[in-house]
């Protein structure tokens, strides 16, 4: 079941007067009709609660959402007993606060596909959706306790956290931060399957290209992650670092309009700057991009998400969530995103109005699923 926002929830889609008709006695296809021109995550929420006949259209899933952006994951905050999350939509830069006591105090990582990966104290690894509520739970990870005679930070044991959706089933991956190794598990495996490398690698970063897995070393070095194959799990490197890319702070791959880009970030004199390559598949090579044309790019500092450009959110541009570890154990000050115009060079920064965080959590982009 959806949860209700507890605060900011927007006014219903169509307002009504007494002298008008009774919004529950409309045909069922002009409701469906409705429902299809919706655009926000809380459109459908307010669309759900106008009457009874509205609410079993929604249930029935009998319409295709038009568009949907990600939204930003701040941090983590409690209200009485209850466990608040908060959220912000750029459509209204609103922040929308939800109950989300299945990622308390957890360490947690956004996904493209509704989920949220959830990294608790006691190492256990599970996917939440932050609207429905909804869990799947991973198996134990031995390994992430483990690192010799050292003690484990939990907090720390998982570098990035991911989930694709190969071959329309979704895999969870994980990088270990103290081994460097990668490690994966579908749905209703009963453990994970650690991917071998022949010499050690640092993996920084992993995507889902054309039903293939990507991976990106920290030398920049292109990895193909096959899991499907009789040989598999196995890595090869499929192509080599784009020339000068000194100086970077952090890499991203990520699928836009049926390319494959690697995004630079850099931080040069206290200017955020970011450079975008494309990959050509048939010469195996970065090929520097001028820009991203109509898409828009959403970065953290964990991971890149595309979408095309909609509404009243600017093309061509990358909206970054700025990290904070130094908060890690105080409650975070002001949250800000910074928007940088790739065509123009320019930067803008917005402020967030949310409320201060009692636990630490790094802003994540995370692309919101009502079921």
């Amino acid at each position: 079941m959806v949860n209700h926002l507890i605060v900011g929830r927007r006014s219903r889609p169509y307002s009504y007067s007494s002298t008008m008709v009774d919004w529950s006695q409309l045909p069922y296809d002009l409701v469906v009709s409705i429902a299809n021109q919706l655009f926000e995550v809380v459109d459908f929420l307010s669309f759900s609660a106008v009457c009874r006949s509205w609410r079993l259209v929604y249930l029935k899933r009998n319409w295709t959402p038009s568009h949907c952006d990600p939204w930003l994951m701040l941090g983590e905050y409690t209200e009485g007993d209850v466990s608040i999350r908060q959220f912000l939509s750029l459509t209204q830069f609103r922040v929308y606060k939800f109950p989300l006591p299945e990622a308390n105090g957890c360490r947690c990582w956004g996904t493209s596909h509704g989920w949220i990966v959830t990294l608790s104290q006691g190492f256990a690894i599970r996917l939440v959706n932050p609207l429905t509520r909804a869990c799947l739970d991973h198996p134990e990870h031995s390994m992430l306790r483990s690192r010799g005679h050292n003690k484990v930070d939990w907090f720390a044991a998982i570098q990035k956290a991911v989930v694709l959706k190969v071959r329309d089933e979704f895999v969870t991956m994980v990088i270990h931060s103290y081994n460097l190794c990668l490690s994966f598990a579908k749905h209703g495996d009963g453990a994970w399957t650690d991917v071998p490398f022949s010499v050690p690698v640092s993996l920084i970063n992993i995507v889902c290209f054309k039903d293939k897995v990507l991976a990106l070393t920290g030398v920049g070095s292109l990895l193909l992650i096959d899991i499907e194959g009789p040989d598999c799990p196995r890595a090869l490197c499929i192509a080599s670092p784009p020339g000068n890319t000194k100086g970077w702070k952090n890499m991203y791959l990520v699928e836009s309009s049926e390319n494959l880009l690697l995004v630079l970030r850099y931080k040069h004199q206290l200017k955020l700057k970011f450079k975008v390559y494309k990959f050509d598949i048939l010469q195996r090579k970065w090929m520097a991009s001028v820009d991203i044309g109509n898409n828009i790019l959403f970065v953290d500092d964990y991971g890149c998400t595309s979408v095309s450009a909609c509404g009243s959110i600017k093309p061509n541009c990358i909206y970054f969530a700025q990290d904070n570890l130094e908060s890690s154990v105080l409650p975070q000050q002001e949250q800000t995103l910074i928007i940088c115009n790739i065509k123009d060079d320019s930067t803008d920064i917005q402020r967030i109005d949310a409320k201060p965080t009692t636990f630490y959590a790094c802003p994540v982009w995370t692309t919101p699923a009502l079921w």
